[in-house]
């Protein structure tokens, strides 16, 4: 009798876990939803680019304050601190600290960046 060795059973970790995969599916549609509300112009003063991505102006993780928690509404979808924005405004936001103090909000204390 040989004894062979068992194989390992392998597991991976998957890429997208299925609490994002629900909130990706709500989010699509919110994002459309912000994008057909501002009629897909940037919010960004000044600019005549169309909207094609969506800003998070208040970031994209946790919830903004108790309600939110309450109802189950994290920043990622929250449409109160999403705005339609053009591709190149979106890069930028992330960038340049002094347009993202013009028109973000802190993390910290949720008011405009000082």
């Amino acid at each position: 009798m040989t004894w062979g060795k068992v194989p390992k059973k392998t597991y991976s970790i998957p890429n997208i876990s299925e609490k994002r995969k629900a909130l990706n599916s709500i989010y699509e549609n919110v994002r459309i939803e912000v994008l057909s509300e501002a009629k897909f112009k940037c919010f960004i003063d000044g600019c005549t680019n169309v909207a094609n991505t969506i800003e998070h102006t208040a970031g994209r993780l946790g919830f903004y304050d108790e309600q939110a928690r309450y109802d189950n509404i994290p920043l990622i979808i929250d449409k109160r601190f999403l705005k339609a924005c053009c591709l190149h405004h979106n890069g930028e936001l992330e960038n340049n600290p002094e347009l993202s103090k013009e028109y973000q909000l802190s993390k910290i204390h949720g008011g405009k960046k000082l």
